[in-house]
């Protein structure tokens, strides 16, 4: 029989793999609107969204782990490609002069999908790729050694 203890443990895990989730995707929704705002690249966005949520599973547990190292690079790819996927239908929505809503029904995955390939160069796919490597790294390092106290004596 389980203890208490360990019952919400594995509740924080998988409370903290759902968060990472839901930041992943809320991370990658604010990168597409401040691209489509300011016009600028905005890049280095990705290593900022791979800290957070490398942070995110180690504070809920995952540090050090398979799992949350194998979380962390899905997340941040997730990230990557949602806001990336939210750019290509903006960028479809102001050539059609459409709202976004109507253009995301009007064209399908598929077309997305080319005009994600269009637009993304081999500078972002590598530093995207240096993101999720970035987020792994952080979540599989061990902590460091908690400092030793001095008694007094």
């Amino acid at each position: 029989m389980m203890t208490q203890a360990a019952r919400s443990s594995r509740l924080g895990r998988w409370i903290g793999g759902a968060t990472a989730l839901m930041s992943s995707l809320a991370a990658g929704a604010v990168w597409s609107v401040l691209v489509l705002r300011t016009g600028n690249d905005l890049t280095f966005l990705a290593f900022i969204i791979a800290i957070g949520i490398a942070w995110i599973l180690r504070v809920n547990g995952h540090a050090g782990t398979g799992l949350g190292v194998t979380l962390a690079v899905i997340f941040t790819a997730l990230a990557c490609v949602y806001a990336q996927c939210l750019l290509a239908v903006g960028d479809v929505a102001q050539a059609m002069g459409f709202s976004l809503r109507d253009t995301i029904v009007r064209i399908g995955a598929d077309f997305v999908v080319a005009v994600v390939r269009g637009r993304i160069s081999p500078w972002q796919s590598g530093s995207y790729v240096l993101a999720m490597i970035l987020s792994g790294w952080l979540v599989w390092r061990r902590s460091a050694a908690p400092p030793t106290r001095l008694q007094d004596g």
